[in-house]
């Protein structure tokens, strides 16, 4: 799995606006990366676009994070977001 193997990059939207915006830490993308559900779909020229939805430790809420996974070599991190309503 390329999350456990940290081949995760960040967008500068998702790390510097989104991710301070919500609280929302890079080893907490990485937990919802290992243990979340992937949701949606789209495949464009060899990558696959998925929100990946899981729970924090920290937190009852959910939260998504929309994953590109380029050529099953690298996952790029656009954005991150609350779930829940």
């Amino acid at each position: 799995m390329l999350a456990s193997q940290d081949k995760v990059s960040f967008t500068g939207h998702a790390l510097n606006e989104r991710m301070g915006e919500r609280g929302i830490r890079p080893k907490d993308v990485r937990q919802i990366l290992m243990r979340g559900d992937i949701d949606g779909d789209g495949r464009k020229s060899g990558e696959w676009k998925r929100l990946v939805v899981g729970k924090l430790d920290w937190t009852p809420r959910e939260a998504g994070v929309a994953t590109v996974v380029v050529r099953k070599d690298r996952l790029i991190i656009v954005t991150v977001e609350w779930t829940d309503p």
